[in-house]
């Protein structure tokens, strides 16, 4: 069985933060790791559980925390959490596109 949980914090890890976007291998990185965690997620719909997306929520990084959220509002699993986690990030993130992204989650899910 695959390991999930690091999987994703790993693809999570490669997407740029505010600093990362002019440099094009970076960038070049996040989408590859976009696409794969798109791909794991289609996965995970059957075979992750609630504790690890709890784990994924309560991540250090915002970037993990925020694609958890997406995934568990998609899924329509632990959405109140998942709405407390993005506005912590948008209340307390100092990367900006972090925070847009988070935002954007929240308008289309209320």
């Amino acid at each position: 069985m695959k390991d999930y949980y690091n999987l994703f914090v790993e693809l999570s890890l490669q997407q740029c933060t505010k600093n990362d976007y002019g440099n094009k291998q970076k960038v070049k990185k996040h989408n590859a790791a976009y696409k794969k965690l798109n791909k794991l997620q289609d996965e995970m719909m059957k075979n992750i559980g609630d504790d690890a997306l709890h784990a994924l929520l309560n991540h250090e990084d915002d970037r993990v925390k925020v694609n958890a959220a997406s995934f568990c509002l998609n899924s329509e699993v632990l959405v109140e959490q998942s709405i407390l986690t993005l506005e912590k990030i948008i209340a307390g993130s100092d990367d900006p596109t972090i925070c847009f992204f988070a935002k954007m989650l929240l308008q289309k899910f209320r």
